[in-house]
């Protein structure tokens, strides 16, 4: 068995107070050389795929920019980018969109892609950004990064956790000892400068009980932003929403699975400019798989008070693919189930349209994309339905683009 699989199995049994299962050193052996060598060599062949040449207009079609439906136009793209929004008579390609529907490609904000085959899974059903939220190996996860014609990946540090807790035991599985382990307060400025010094897009926090005290997620919080990067706090219970929240932490990750999140600290997050992940895909299955001890009407619930407080909302999935996990989440397709998770726990169509595009990229700071405008990316989904009318419309993709370049591959099916 592999490392890193069971690594992100063990990530979400651990963190959502499952057993994990044991293994011998022997079955957690990882060749990281072999797989980032497989996947570079992916990339290399990936380079020969051409940018789309001239200019190609996709007629006929009603454009969600990422913020509401636009009447039926014409949108051109050249290159990598989004050339203009309405008549085009230059085109070298006309392509029509027979009245569909037009997204900005879609952003999944939590999930663990590990090899080529989970980024052709998330492009195939529309994901064109997904952000990395736990990396073990930086080598490994540079080498899911920059493949032509597949989802762009934005990257997190390795997690911080303390010893003697359930993520802290995951990280020493990695590397045999407990060096890369946040040990106290005194010690958090320079674990996030080590964390970052192989150039991470954001920090990844773990609040836990046991697990970090207040004080040194607070100095974790406050030096990564000193070294200009966004915090993702990993948090599956009230208690370590509440420490969360008080670290200051940017996008908190997940929604309690005990009890919901109080009215007054939704207000606290939203006054505070924090913003939410609810991860509800894999809540559910969690809850699904034990309900005797979770309860997933609690995350519901949060994410109706986040609503209600007016707190962002960003879509993430958790997705993962490790046979015989509690949680199994699919990539790609899993990020539609999310947004119909979402509509369920109170969001409009429209807004958790927003979740999966503009509102993920504002808060991640992806400033090139989430919206159809000319001179962002050419990151787009071409529907045959409205979503706007019903969300589970997302499942009727026609095409894919991923920077200008149409996906190759056969489109996901639901």
């Amino acid at each position: 068995m592999s490392l890193l699989p069971f690594l992100y199995a063990s990530f979400m049994l651990a963190s959502l107070g499952a057993a994990c299962p044991s293994h011998n050193g022997a079955e957690m052996q990882f060749n990281y050389t072999l797989a980032t060598d497989s996947n570079e060599k992916f990339r290399s062949m990936q380079r020969n795929i051409p940018l789309a040449m001239g200019k190609i207009a996709i007629n006929n079609v009603r454009v969600f920019d990422g913020h509401r439906l636009l009447p039926t136009t014409t949108v051109v793209i050249e290159n990598d980018k989004i050339e203009s929004i309405g008549r085009c008579s230059n085109a070298n390609t006309h392509i029509d969109g027979n009245g569909g529907v037009l997204l900005p490609g879609l952003i999944d904000a939590h999930a663990h892609p590990e090899n080529v085959t989970d980024l052709q899974d998330l492009s195939r059903y529309g994901v064109t950004t997904a952000l990395l939220m736990a990396c073990f190996q930086p080598q490994l996860c540079q080498s899911l990064q920059n493949h032509t014609g597949l989802v762009d990946i934005v990257a997190g540090s390795l997690p911080a956790a303390a010893p003697g807790s359930m993520h802290g035991n995951i990280i020493i599985m990695a590397d045999g000892n407990g060096d890369r382990l946040v040990t106290n307060a005194s010690v958090a400025a320079s674990w996030v400068d080590d964390a970052v010094s192989w150039g991470p897009d954001f920090v990844k926090l773990i609040a836990e009980s046991p697990g970090l005290d207040q004080q040194t997620l607070n100095v974790l919080t406050k030096r990564s932003h000193e070294q200009g990067k966004r915090v993702a706090c990993h948090a599956s219970a009230l208690e370590a929403y509440n420490q969360a929240v008080t670290a200051g932490a940017d996008n908190i990750q997940h929604a309690p699975l005990d009890t919901p999140i109080s009215a007054s600290l939704a207000q606290h997050i939203a006054s505070s400019g924090q913003v939410a992940t609810p991860t509800l895909t894999i809540l559910r299955a969690i809850s699904d798989a034990s309900p005797e001890s979770r309860d997933y009407t609690a995350a519901e619930e949060t994410v109706r008070r986040l609503k209600a407080a007016g707190v962002p909302i960003i879509a993430g999935t958790d997705a993962n693919l490790v046979q015989g996990l509690i949680a199994l989440v699919p990539f790609g397709i899993s990020l539609h189930e999310e947004l119909r998770l979402l509509v369920h726990a109170g969001l409009s169509p429209a807004e958790a349209l927003r979740a999966a595009t503009s509102v993920a990229a504002e808060h991640w700071g992806l400033s090139d994309r989430g919206v159809i405008a000319p001179g962002k990316r050419a990151d787009l989904v071409l529907l045959s339905g409205n979503p706007l009318e019903d969300i589970t419309a997302t499942r009727t993709i026609q095409r894919v683009w991923l920077a200008g370049v149409e996906f190759s591959g056969d489109i996901g099916t639901f």
